[in-house]
C-alpha cells in the first residue's frame, strides 16, 4: 500500500514540475513584442514652445499587456524632456490600428530641430515582471520648434 502511495505521489510531482518546467519555459522565450510600429509621423512639423504637435501612429497590435509609457522630446541644444503620460483607455484591441495624439511641447525646449519618440515597457507575463519588460521604441518623429 505504501509502495502505491509513493508511487503517486512520485508521478504527482513529476507532473506538477514537468508542467511547472514548461510554463517557465513559454515565459522565458515569450520576447515578441505586442505592437509593431509601421509608420509614425507628424501632422503640423512645426510649432513653438508651450505648443502642441499632433502625431500619427500606425501600429500592428498583435495582443494587449500591460504596459508603462515613457515619452519624451529631444530638442537642438540636447535635452531631454518628459512628457506627461497619456491615459489609454481599456478598450484596445488586437490588429491594424492608427491613431492620433496632441504632444504638448514644454516651453523650455530649444528653438530648432526636435524628435519625440515613446518607450513602451510591456510586462506580458510574470516573469517578464522579475526579469526586466519587452521594450519597444517607437520610430522619432521629427519635428521643428519655431520662435
Amino acid at each position: 500500500m505504501k509502495r502505491i502511495l509513493y508511487g503517486f505521489i512520485a508521478g504527482a510531482t513529476a507532473a506538477i514540475v514537468a508542467v511547472s518546467s514548461f510554463n517557465m519555459a513559454v515565459m522565458v522565450v515569450d520576447r515578441e513584442p505586442p505592437i509593431t510600429y509601421q509608420a509614425a509621423r507628424a501632422i503640423d512639423t512645426e510649432t513653438k514652445p508651450g505648443g502642441t504637435i499632433e502625431v500619427e501612429y500606425k501600429v500592428i497590435r498583435n495582443r494587449i499587456c500591460p504596459v508603462v509609457a515613457k515619452r519624451w522630446i529631444h530638442d537642438s541644444a540636447g535635452q531631454k524632456h518628459s512628457v506627461p503620460q497619456y491615459t489609454v483607455g481599456a478598450d484596445l484591441t488586437a490588429g491594424r490600428e492608427t491613431y492620433r495624439r496632441s504632444i504638448t511641447v514644454p516651453t523650455s525646449a530649444a528653438i530648432g530641430p526636435a524628435r519625440y519618440e515613446v518607450v513602451l515597457e510591456y510586462t506580458c507575463n510574470p516573469l517578464q515582471k522579475l526579469l526586466g519588460p519587452t521594450t519597444v521604441v517607437s520610430p522619432p518623429v521629427r519635428f521643428v520648434i519655431v520662435p
